[in-house]
């Protein structure tokens, strides 16, 4: 048979309990010296005071005791507090009270006396604060105690205190008044202690399950988050694609229309300067013309470039050779004098599938973008690795250079974007194209005057090895 869960209360709410305990046992007191006045120099009700006056004095030391304890806890660290530090001191002050409670009865009249029901109060409030059998155990061994006390006094072994004044001496005399008030006493605190108990433990499972079912709901709800997120920038990207394939092909037709008419101008030109050497001033301006006239081929030449993107032709190749031998093309170009360019290539990466000349193509161009960023010197940090899922390439691009405002920051991958004078904002758009042609991703993090780092993301299994 399954054992029933206790569903215990936790240690913030049982440190509570237990500090109220400590207020309500200030107020016991007090209200018992206000009964005594009462029941001795009001009613002159015939009590022996000393007994009494013995357990108000230790129920005074003890909950000072608690009480001081408590201001240590709320002192130190919760974490110094655990559920048995405080499951013991419950079952200690619990036991302590209804000892001291049995005792206050049993010296002031006994089954006589009216307020012996207060111990059901008590075992309500005992239901309350303990879990389980801890309760049962006290409830039984309170009642043991008074029954005890109830059958020595009734067989004169113990003396019994009688409430002169207040009651009638010949109930003790009485043994069915004696039998049935003990009888229903019994049973009147063993019932509370079941219901109480009962309640209190299915009102916890409850709060038990909605912490749970709170807990799941917030997972839940950054589970959805993420998956937003991932939804978003998904459509991003498919809008960018939508965009880039749309722009290609009208930059295929801008750029062919304009090829033939610039290659006229640059010929024309070449043939007015060879015409007019002794002319400086025809020379200096023609000079221009043609310096512009290469500029917007190499802008045109972009244009072609961005829009045949065509399909890599995939073989399976080494990434860090690649690496090695884009690097090894321009660490050494005089604009690259005050680049210190650091290298960290894991030298056992797997072969994977990739167009060679695209792959390099981006390199490049990733590189000479951290340059182009450094124009005082700085440091570019190429890292090369597996990732952490295992499922890919990681090529890290870092540099020291004036990095990326927020602004500019989602707008770089844009065709024809730029922040440099002589830039013409189709290199990353070209790299970004060239990388998800090989299923892979291109990441940007960067803060104005913090650096840019770039992570090229190429996976190990293509899907013309699936």
């Amino acid at each position: 048979m399954a054992r029933r869960a206790v569903f215990p209360p936790t240690e913030a709410e049982l440190l509570s309990r237990l500090t109220w305990f400590v207020k309500l046992r200030w107020l016991f007191l007090l209200g018992l010296a206000v009964v005594l006045f009462f029941a001795v120099k009001v009613f002159q009700v015939g009590v022996d005071l000393a007994p009494i006056l013995v357990i108000g004095s230790i129920v005074i030391i003890y909950n000072i005791c608690f009480y001081s304890i408590h201001r240590r806890m709320r002192r130190a660290a919760v974490k110094e507090v655990t559920s048995r530090d405080l499951r013991i001191e419950a079952n200690l002050q619990i036991g302590l009270d209804l000892l001291c409670l049995v005792f206050l009865v049993h010296y002031s009249g006994g089954i006589e006396n009216p307020f012996i029901f207060f111990l059901v109060f008590h075992m309500i409030m005992g239901s309350i604060l303990l879990a389980g059998r801890d309760i049962w155990f006290h409830a039984i061994g309170a009642m043991s105690i008074l029954l005890l006390l109830l059958v020595l006094s009734y067989f004169r072994v113990i003396p019994h205190y009688h409430l002169a004044g207040f009651g009638s001496d010949q109930l003790w005399a009485n043994v069915p008044y004696l039998w049935a008030g003990a009888v229903s006493f019994l049973a009147t605190i063993m019932v509370t202690v079941y219901m109480t108990n009962s309640i209190a433990r299915s009102l916890r499972k409850r709060e038990q399950e909605l912490f749970v079912t709170k807990t799941q709901l917030e997972m839940k709800s950054e589970e959805l988050e993420l998956a937003n997120r991932e939804l978003l920038k998904r459509q991003n990207l498919l809008v960018q694609s939508e965009k880039l394939a749309s722009l290609g092909k009208l930059s295929a037709g801008v750029a062919h229309e304009l090829n033939s008419p610039l290659t006229g101008i640059l010929h024309f030109s070449q043939f007015v300067k060879e015409a007019c050497p002794d002319q400086d001033q025809v020379s200096s301006d023609i000079n221009v013309v043609i310096r512009e006239t290469h500029r917007c081929k190499k802008i045109i030449k972009g244009l072609l470039d961005f829009a045949r993107q065509s399909q890599p032709e995939k073989n399976r190749e080494d990434v860090v050779l690649v690496l090695n031998k884009t690097v090894s093309l321009i660490e050494n170009h005089k604009d690259f004098r005050n680049i210190e360019i650091q290298k960290h290539f894991t030298v056992t990466l797997p072969p994977i599938m990739f167009d060679i000349d695209q792959i390099q193509q981006v390199f490049m161009n990733l590189i000479v973008n951290a340059q182009e960023s450094m124009p005082s010197g700085g440091t570019l940090c190429i890292d090369a690795g597996i990732s952490a899922d295992q499922e890919c390439i990681e090529i890290l691009f870092k540099d020291t250079g004036t990095g990326i405002s927020e602004e500019n920051l989602e707008k770089i991958f844009d065709p024809f974007f730029t922040t440099k004078e002589k830039g013409t904002g189709l290199g990353l758009s070209i790299s970004m194209g060239i990388i998800e042609n090989h299923g892979g991703k291109l990441e940007v993090t960067s803060s104005k005057g913090q650096g840019t780092a770039i992570v090229v993301k190429l996976p190990l299994a293509s899907a013309e090895e699936d």
